[in-house]
């Protein structure tokens, strides 16, 4: 053992460097991509949110308490104000957490509408499950609600 303050770096070390630098620039980049797909989603339900309000949340979810125009401006918030915190990685798994619970509702008024479509050996007639967003953006939101935003982010640990 060696008494310097520190080691040679050794040929296990430089890959582990190169894995931490792949998996943190993949973790800004899946932030980032999915985050600004999803704020359009927001900026829709402003575009008409009394539509959105009477024809999704009144129909699929009448027990929320409160209105459904209240449902519909919190969903929105969420779809803008989350996805730009996660991608600058600030209180990302909070972030990540409320844009897991509004993908949950997406995917059961989508589950509600359409069924299952077949998944997940099915063909649906669009093409694409209606539900398949929703669902890959859930687990999205889930995997940085739980693995943390990486290195490279305002708030790492958060």
């Amino acid at each position: 053992m060696s008494s310097a303050p520190y080691r040679e770096m050794g040929e296990s070390d430089k890959s582990d460097r190169w894995g931490d630098f792949g998996r943190d620039f993949g973790a800004l980049v899946l932030r980032v991509v999915v985050s600004l797909t999803l704020v359009h989603h927001g900026l829709q339900k402003f575009h008409n949110p009394e539509g959105f309000s009477a024809g999704v949340v009144a129909k699929s979810f009448p027990s929320l308490p409160g209105t459904p125009l209240l449902w519909t401006y919190a969903a929105a918030g969420m779809e803008i104000v989350a996805p730009v915190l996660l991608a600058c990685g600030l209180f990302a798994r909070l972030a990540s957490f409320g844009l897991l619970v509004t993908m949950s509702f997406a995917n059961a008024f989508h589950f509600m509408t359409t069924g299952m479509e077949g998944y997940p050996l099915g063909v649906p007639a669009a093409g694409a499950y209606a539900f398949e967003p929703s669902m890959l953006c859930g687990a999205v939101f889930f995997y940085f609600m739980v693995a943390g935003p990486g290195k490279w982010s305002l708030t790492p640990k958060y």
